[in-house]
């Protein structure tokens, strides 16, 4: 759970490192054997999910401050 700016810009850096690996995969595997590339392709897509998810919450705190 992202708690500050800190933690957001980690959980942002992340999401970058991970989008990286599934470029890096896309490029290498995913030519060769598609099937492969979708197994390779699920821990780096269910990380980014999850840091989505962290974000938005994150982010939603403020959103529900400011309507107050």
């Amino acid at each position: 759970m992202i708690e500050n700016t800190e933690q957001l810009e980690r959980a942002i850096e992340q999401m970058g490192r991970m989008q990286r690996i599934l470029d890096s995969h896309r490029a290498d595997i995913l030519p060769k054997n598609p099937r492969n590339f979708a197994v390779f392709a699920e821990d780096p897509l269910d990380e980014i999910r999850r840091l989505q998810a962290e974000i938005s919450e994150y982010l939603g705190r403020f959103e529900q401050v400011n309507a107050a």
